[in-house]
């Protein structure tokens, strides 16, 4: 993972700390929906279409560095 510039503040989804405007954090998406994409599912005679969707989690430089996807960096 890289870590970017973060243009506007934030909210870690791990700790829950405040990411401000020019700090450095990572992003992460996850994946909703079980199925393949269209894939249809039938329940009491209806029948629904499955889409699925992805939500970027944002994660601040210590959370990133504590699941180990970036390397601490020596200033």
């Amino acid at each position: 993972m890289k870590l970017k510039k973060s243009m506007y503040e934030r909210k870690c989804t791990e700790c829950k700390t405040i990411i401000k405007k020019g700090n450095k954090y990572g992003q992460k998406s996850i994946l909703l929906g079980s199925k393949k994409d269209g894939q249809k599912e039938t329940y009491d005679g209806l029948t629904i279409t499955v889409h699925q969707l992805r939500v970027p989690m944002d994660f601040c430089n210590q959370c990133c560095i504590k699941q180990g996807w970036v390397k601490e960096e020596v200033n």
